[in-house]
């Protein structure tokens, strides 16, 4: 499920997600008239649905959330839904996960006999690599960094920067990051620093490279990703500090000075020497506070620390 709005035809009807801006919706309404289809909205007013909290199943975060609809508007459809725990992380996850429970009970309309409780199940069982994954901690051990928290999400895109940083802030609302970002090079390098700047207690960002689609020719090097950033900060007034990754095990940040440091370090290196080093920035400047590692910017970047997984 992506983390916009989408619009998801039926048969016989026609379920849309939204908010849309008005024109879209517009193209959506005139299109389902042409067909004599009726339209339920995922954003009508009788979706009441809401996100409740956080919780950890098998160490892993959900997002606890109520799914209550009673949309009358075109079509009478109607279910209550309390607790579920989507691992599907973040309020455009929310809004996907009522898009699906509308089409849920469409299907029913045409016949289909889709319980609640298997409504439920496919909610929480629903899974994307990529988006908001939380490597398990055997996986962690693979990447060399036993115990630490790593976050992949595939986001490329401004849009989908502030989805992932409205996303964070809530689920690790005290959290210290690091995030490691490779990106195409035809992307809105700037954008995305600017959305993710604005998460709260952000540490480091190091810039790496990954192949895009089997070649290099269309990566954005990890020197260019790191100057957008160097420029997104400025414009945002924040101070940075300016490092090298070593691919040293043995190099301590503490020895450096760098934990003392209140900017945001910038630096660059290969993948996963990025990775140990912001766990190590972590370790050396929270102590007992949480930390988290989100590797970002890239679905590519995302599959090659998979693949190291299963290498």
């Amino acid at each position: 499920m992506p983390p916009f709005p989408f619009a998801l035809a039926l048969r016989n009807e026609l379920v849309i997600g939204g908010p849309f801006i008005p024109s879209i919706e517009c193209i959506l309404r005139r299109k389902a008239s042409s067909m004599s289809s009726p339209v339920v909205s995922a954003s009508d007013p009788g979706n009441r649905s809401a996100l409740r909290g956080f919780c950890e199943v098998s160490g892993i975060p959900r997002q606890l959330c109520d799914i209550v609809l009673q949309i009358e508007k075109d079509y009478d459809l109607s279910i209550e839904l309390l607790g579920v725990k989507l691992r599907m992380l973040g309020a455009h996850q929310l809004q996907n996960a009522v898009t699906a429970t509308c089409a849920a009970l469409c299907l029913n309309k045409q016949g289909w006999s889709l319980s609640s409780g298997a409504i439920r199940t496919g909610l929480e069982c629903a899974f994307l690599q990529g988006r908001t994954q939380i490597l398990s901690s055997e996986e962690a051990n693979l990447l060399g960094v036993s115990g630490a928290t790593i976050l992949l999400d595939g986001a490329h895109t401004k849009e989908s920067a502030r989805a992932l940083a409205n996303t964070l802030q809530m689920t690790f609302p005290k959290a210290k990051m690091v995030l490691v970002v490779a990106m195409a090079n035809d992307k809105d390098h700037l954008g995305f620093a600017r959305e993710l700047l604005s998460v709260g207690d952000l540490d480091a960002v190091f810039s790496t490279e990954v192949e895009i689609a089997g070649a290099k020719s269309r990566m954005a090097s990890a020197s260019l990703l790191k100057c957008s950033w160097v420029n997104a900060s400025r414009e945002m007034n924040m101070k940075v500090l300016d490092l090298k990754v070593a691919e040293s095990e043995d190099q301590s940040f503490q020895a450096a000075g760098i934990v003392e440091s209140q900017s945001i370090l910038l630096a660059e290196g290969s993948l996963l020497a990025c990775i140990r080093a912001g766990v190590k920035i972590l370790n050396e400047r929270t102590g007992e506070q949480p930390g988290i590692v989100v590797v970002t910017g890239s679905l590519h970047l995302v599959s090659t620390v998979l693949g190291y997984l299963h290498s």
